[in-house]
């Protein structure tokens, strides 16, 4: 906004008030478009914010439910490795060899991380915001778990590399394989565990969304 100073002298006090009261109502009208065109802007970003929240999150879920039903398969996928380590240790012959078929769907957070940079976030009420942030908070813990249960995974895997058989390994690398399974089986539970929290929060947040 930019005030120009008048084109002629003043004459009379009255030029000079009616001058000062035109600069001011300009100013005042100035100042309202622009207060009004910012609460527009902000009324756009919490709108697209919040669709693009609801979207994410009801993607995440759909994700969460495949992964649920997936680490139960592989929790049973590592019990039966345990049965076939335990009797290679003990040279009980087994046609069978160890399965490591596994499936993992990070949670997606592009739409909140834009929500957070472009100050969307800060135009939420309170708790609406507080709700978002927890379930981001538990969706991350989630994430973490799972990178552990994977790396896991390459971990047991790994005397097997190359085409080795069960038959052709060494007792200390068939110790360290049932450790590493026993170890999985626990990091499972876990992210179980964490996959199950972030069900009740979903839940939960489906109030205050």
């Amino acid at each position: 906004m930019e005030v120009h100073p008048p084109d002629h002298p003043f004459h009379s006090w009255r030029d000079f008030f009616i001058h000062i009261v035109t600069i001011t109502i300009g100013l005042l009208i100035a100042l309202g478009i622009e207060s009004a065109a910012e609460a527009v802007h902000h009324r756009h970003l919490l709108h697209h914010a919040e669709a693009n929240l609801h979207a994410e999150l009801s993607l995440n879920r759909s994700l969460l439910a495949k992964d649920e039903r997936q680490l139960i398969v592989a929790r049973t996928q590592f019990q039966n490795n345990l049965r076939l380590l335990n009797a290679a240790r003990s040279h009980t012959p087994t046609a069978d060899e160890p399965q490591f078929h596994w499936y993992w769907s990070d949670t997606q957070n592009a739409a909140w991380s834009a929500a957070r940079d472009t100050g969307a976030i800060a135009l939420m009420p309170y708790e609406t915001a507080q709700a978002y942030s927890i379930v981001y908070g538990q969706q991350e813990f989630v994430d973490r778990q799972a990178e552990v249960y994977i790396a896991d995974i390459y971990r047991i895997e790994s005397p097997l590399q190359d085409g080795r058989k069960l038959d052709s390994l060494q007792p200390a690398e068939i110790d360290a394989m049932i450790a590493n399974t026993q170890q999985t089986l626990a990091d499972i539970a876990h992210l179980h565990d964490l996959c199950n929290s972030l069900d009740t929060i979903y839940a939960n947040a489906e109030h205050k969304l």
